[in-house]
């Protein structure tokens, strides 16, 4: 059974891109491709099917947003040190709430990118919890791709090499081959995610991302 671990999606890659044993190109820079295209993947399943990017039994663990001032409140940084800005985020007051009762935007909180703040100057001294839609840490030999199920790896695959054929081999024929298989598994899989993975858990990370998500 394939496992679609960080070296399988390595070899798949090499398979797809017909890269030989002793290449020219380093793993370092075909992990970076893979990480683009799962970041860019993470993208676009916000934007069809959210729900499968979080996991609703995410609670204990959940971070809190930081506040100076209790009327904006940040979602603290990466370990880039830079401002995190989740693709998409849930507000709790309490951890009880999740998932059925998140603060609502545009009444409870305005979002501003990397902050939320408490409409018409009030403030709020209490706690409060957010979940995010974030992007994972990149892939490598020690760092394992996040989507799930494990076999919608092969989207990061057919996007990675569509790419490296088009941008290092100058290739667009297997570019366009790439890009058609990509198309026709992104709808499989959204079908899945739509339906399967209603209630969240499609991404798992660990770290900073886990507990913002709980792939997510």
């Amino acid at each position: 059974m394939a496992t679609y671990d960080s070296s399988y999606l390595l070899a798949m890659f090499n398979r797809k891109a017909g890269r030989p044993s002793t290449d020219a190109i380093s793993d370092a820079d075909k992990y970076a491709e893979l990480s683009e295209s799962q970041n860019r993947i993470i993208a676009m399943m916000s934007t069809v099917a959210p729900d499968s990017l979080y996991q609703q039994d995410a609670t204990a663990d959940l971070p809190q947003l930081e506040t100076v001032d209790n009327q904006v409140f940040t979602f603290g940084e990466d370990d880039n040190d830079y401002p995190i800005f989740p693709i998409s985020a849930r507000i709790y007051a309490n951890l009880g709430d999740i998932p059925n009762r998140p603060w609502l935007e545009g009444v409870d909180y305005i979002r501003e990118g990397t902050q939320i703040r408490i409409p018409n100057n009030r403030t709020y001294a209490g706690t409060l919890y957010w979940q995010g839609i974030v992007n994972p840490p990149d892939i490598d030999a020690n760092h394992q791709p996040s989507l799930f199920p494990e076999a919608a790896r092969e989207l990061i695959v057919f996007d990675a090499v569509e790419n490296f054929a088009l941008n290092y081999l100058r290739q667009p024929d297997l570019a366009g081959a790439m890009g058609a298989a990509f198309q026709k598994a992104w709808g499989v899989w959204c079908t899945v995610w739509r339906k399967q993975f209603r209630h969240g858990g499609a991404v798992r990370v660990n770290g900073l991302v886990s507990s913002s998500l709980r792939i997510l």
